[in-house]
């Protein structure tokens, strides 16, 4: 058995079947304290939670599997929001990742999902509810958005993780393909759609392109630039999970490591084609010298830890709620899957604030408070003092 997880998936067994060991490094104390209060359990494998801009105060928790379930009003839904288990599949890494709501899911309500295909690739599909309020939706309005190949031989560094910014542009985290070492150097190379955070026009695309997406012309590699058009950032391994911060269009990046280091890279609103590193560096440090361009401006992380403080880092969101702004205002919140721990950024300094074993995503609910899930089922509200 290896000592690090590959990443957030691949530690599934360990987790559940193990009693955790947390490591004697960290930070000094946090002037925060955060805590995670049990709304809800009896989830399948959650690897996300969300919410819509409908005006009913749900949440929605995607299931490793390939359901997508409602929490309203205090109460977890017996029947799934979204159903696709037929088409989904979920050995390794693989599953239904992340799901995200149009911004005009009002007038518009169409949902997207990000998972693993029967044939072991990353598809974003798009569904449609019958209204705003629907506590389901057909299978059968779903429609293939884009979808990005990946070897057959791995099921590991899918990424998947869908996020609207504040333009209504949708981005998507992906993989660099699995196995050791990014064996095939994709994150690097901007013909392949792997190893990246792509930017696409999902709102509007029929008339605007006469396509399911659109290559937003501001994108870095549009028009002759050499390179796939829908590609915004190069140079990730497995971005399980980021977020945008509306208050700044930033981007927020949980990148997993490969053996060394978990990084929080920062990508700042409007700067496309940052290359964050992947597989010539892992977080500050030289992985392979032979993928290191001498001409490549890389990114560094905003911040770093080693194995003594965790080992799969889960992407947080900057803090933008009301109930906790003394205490968390503009800071960023994340944690770790393997030690469960859970901190956040004062300035470029990790601080260490609380426990959430096995945690899988960090989601907003639409007045800006932090949720979580748990690998083990459990649906958590944040708390700090």
């Amino acid at each position: 058995m290896p000592s690090r997880p590959r990443s957030l998936m691949a530690a599934l067994t360990l987790v559940l079947a193990a009693p955790l060991v947390v490591a004697s490094a960290g930070p000094s104390s946090a002037a925060v304290s955060v805590s995670w209060a049990r709304q809800a359990g009896g989830l399948t494998q959650p690897t996300h939670v969300t919410s819509a801009p409908d005006g009913t105060g749900r949440l929605f928790v995607a299931e490793k599997r390939g359901t997508v379930r409602v929490f309203r009003k205090g109460r977890l839904l017996s029947r799934p929001f979204l159903d696709i288990r037929s088409r989904v599949r979920t050995d390794g890494e693989a599953g239904l990742l992340s799901v995200a709501f149009s911004p005009r899911y009002r007038a518009e309500p169409h949902v997207f999902v990000a998972y693993t295909t029967n044939g072991n690739d990353l598809r974003v599909t798009r569904f449609t509810a019958s209204s705003r309020t629907a506590d389901r939706v057909r299978t059968s309005t779903g429609v293939t958005v884009i979808t990005v190949k990946h070897p057959d031989r791995y099921s590991n560094h899918f990424a998947g993780q869908l996020a609207f910014g504040p333009s209504g542009l949708l981005f998507v985290s992906t993989g660099d393909g699995g196995g050791s070492g990014d064996p095939a150097a994709r994150s690097q190379d901007p013909r392949s759609l792997q190893g990246k955070i792509l930017r696409l026009q999902v709102l509007g695309a029929r008339a605007a392109c006469g396509r399911r997406y659109c290559v937003p012309p501001s994108n870095p590699y549009a028009g002759s630039v050499p390179g796939r058009g829908e590609i915004w950032a190069v140079g990730l391994r497995n971005a399980w999970r980021f977020s945008v911060d509306e208050a700044t269009g930033d981007l927020w990046v949980g990148d997993v490591g490969q053996g060394a280091y978990e990084e929080v890279d920062r990508i700042p609103a409007g700067a496309g084609g940052r290359n964050l590193g992947w597989s010539c560096k892992e977080g500050f440090a030289t992985y392979n010298a032979s993928r290191c361009d001498p001409g490549a401006a890389y990114l560094d992380p905003v911040a770093v830890y080693g194995r003594g403080y965790g080992t799969s880092i889960t992407g947080g969101f900057v803090y933008r709620g009301a109930r906790y702004a003394s205490l968390l205002g503009g800071k960023y919140v994340a944690g770790d899957f393997g030690s469960g721990r859970v901190f956040y950024l004062d300035g470029s300094r990790r601080r260490g604030a609380g426990r959430l074993p096995g945690v899988t995503s960090f989601g907003e609910g639409r007045d800006k408070e932090l949720w979580a899930v748990t690998i083990s089922g459990g649906l958590y509200e944040m708390r700090a003092s």
